[in-house]
């Protein structure tokens, strides 16, 4: 222990440093120096050596936002049956037709007996006077409206596209089967959907709770991709479709931060899930014209192009300077959605799109890479190895050069429409991949369909491996949902498998075709 007495008593205190480190032998001074030195050294080096993207980004503490009340309902048309349909259907391979009650259209194929357009306060498929929307997704010469035939003529697109009343019906189904399941203040959960379960349990899938957001946010797309918003009234199983659409994005509009991102932050791949609710809000506000969601749609498209990194895509997190081609695709369809609603954001988020696509698209054969030009297989270690590489990336560039450029004659689509013809859907093991199925068939439609050659080849077979392989009545409380066997299961779970394959199944009707119905042969 140290004396309390003055140290000027032995010298002044410099001297006596002095004579500490004289008497110190040489080999502990030089242990010592090295020493300090290593570890500087590796302070600073596991400084510089920490990924952007490994950091944990806090959301900003926030005061939960109340819930905002929504319109009531209205009654479109009086004397219109609202079904309560309580058995299942047991047709064991296909749907029975869906009830003929579920759009009640005119016979012009006109909803609700309304022309379209009456009012913006009601579902309409009048395009908005505002600078930049377009009336169909392209603005090109398909037919329908903004958002397809979803509000009106579903029934003749379904059958010009190669639907039937089977893949309706499985719509439907999906519908409900999500209508059952969702949590009571409104969103979903990837794991905890069980809770919901009324006959038996649809027991617990893989799934992580990270993307219950995003979840949530896909489940919504689904509804709004059959028409359905917060005003429909239609009832199944004594749930009404509006008061599901209601809830779940009153459930968005109180988890968006005062940034605009929807979701927590702490979710390690969050900019999925910010990106698939905001395309959420904006159909929302797209299909109803409703001022209860125009600031925060306008919000989470505001946030996309924040977390853009400058001159290029996007990734899991806010600007974290690494890009890859499903965050982007998820991205670029936000953007075009709010186009054709309306919204506004500015053109650098198409120019970086583009630069991005054009960067990690293979020109010989048109194969799109994920992080790079020629990445191969994208896989998570121990999730989804064993599944077979498809071509999810490259469906996702064809869609978004068609979304944003809207050029017929680019013939990276051709070979890129030629590559997903090589991988048709197969329920068979390792080939099942949701989200590729979903991605092709939404670049094939806008490619050549309703009626073009490489969409019928491909419809087929992606009609027959959903349709024939959805759970039905004989499954209890699984019916209208499909197994989670399929690539990428594992993180969504069975509320993400169910929302994804009813998505592709709409693709008839949710978005008009961008180059029109012309013969694509001549390209």
């Amino acid at each position: 222990m140290f004396s309390q007495a003055d140290p000027r008593a032995d010298g002044s205190g410099e001297e006596r440093s002095f004579g500490i480190v004289r008497k110190t032998p040489w080999w502990a001074i030089s242990g010592g120096l090295h020493t300090a030195a290593f570890l500087a050294i590796g302070f600073f080096w596991t400084v510089q050596a920490q990924p952007e993207e490994e950091a944990v980004v806090v959301s900003p503490p926030r005061k939960p936002r109340p819930l905002p009340e929504m319109e009531k309902r209205r009654d479109l048309d009086p004397n219109r049956k609202i079904l309560d349909v309580k058995k299942p259907s047991e047709d064991p391979v296909f749907k029975k037709k869906a009830e003929e009650a579920e759009r009640n259209e005119t016979e012009d194929q006109e909803e609700f007996k309304q022309p379209k357009g009456d009012s913006r306060d009601l579902v309409t498929d009048k395009p908005f006077k505002s600078k930049g929307a377009y009336d169909v997704v392209g603005g090109g010469g398909g037919g329908g409206g903004r958002y397809g035939s979803r509000l009106g003529g579903k029934e003749e697109a379904v059958k010009r596209g190669g639907g039937d009343p089977f893949s309706q019906g499985a719509v439907t189904d999906a519908l409900r089967w999500l209508a059952r399941h969702q949590n009571a203040d409104g969103s979903w959960s990837a794991t905890g959907y069980v809770r919901q379960c009324r006959q038996g349990s649809c027991l617990p899938n893989p799934g992580h709770e990270d993307f219950d957001a995003g979840v949530t946010g896909l489940s919504l797309l689904a509804f709004l991709g059959a028409g359905y918003s917060h005003l429909s009234k239609d009832t199944y199983d004594g749930i009404c479709f509006g008061d599901v659409v209601r809830k779940g994005l009153q459930w968005m509009m109180s988890h968006q931060d005062p940034e605009g991102c929807i979701g927590s932050r702490n979710a390690q791949k969050y900019m999925y899930n910010h990106t698939i609710c905001a395309l959420a809000m904006s159909e929302a506000y797209g299909l109803t014209g409703s001022n209860l969601f125009k600031d925060q749609a306008q919000k989470a498209v505001d946030f996309v192009i924040a977390a853009q990194n400058p001159g290029k895509g996007w990734r899991y997190s806010y600007k974290c300077g690494d890009n890859d081609s499903s965050v982007t695709g998820w991205a670029v369809m936000v953007l075009k959605s709010a186009e054709i609603s309306g919204l506004t954001f500015p053109r650098s988020g198409y120019d970086g799109t583009r630069a991005w696509f054009d960067e990690v698209t293979d020109s010989a054969y048109g194969r799109v890479g994920y992080n790079a030009p020629n990445t191969g297989k994208v896989f998570v270690p121990r999730l989804n190895e064993h599944f077979e590489h498809n071509e999810a990336l490259t469906a996702i560039g064809m869609m978004a050069r068609i979304f944003m450029d809207r050029d017929p004659r680019d013939r990276r689509l051709d070979r890129g429409a030629d590559l997903l013809l090589a991988k048709k859907p197969r329920w068979n093991g390792p080939e099942i991949d949701f989200y590729y199925w979903y991605y092709a068939s939404l670049a094939l439609f806008q490619y050549d369909g309703p009626s073009g050659p490489k969409w019928k080849a491909w419809n087929e077979d992606m009609k027959n491996a959903l349709v024939k392989n959805q759970n039905t009545g004989a499954s209890g409380c699984k019916n209208g949902s499909w197994e989670t066997v399929d690539r990428w299961s594992g993180e969504g779970g069975r509320v993400y498998a169910t929302a994804i394959n009813a998505l592709t199944l709409e693709v008839y009707y949710r978005y008009a075709n961008v180059f029109g119905t012309r013969d694509k042969d001549v390209r």
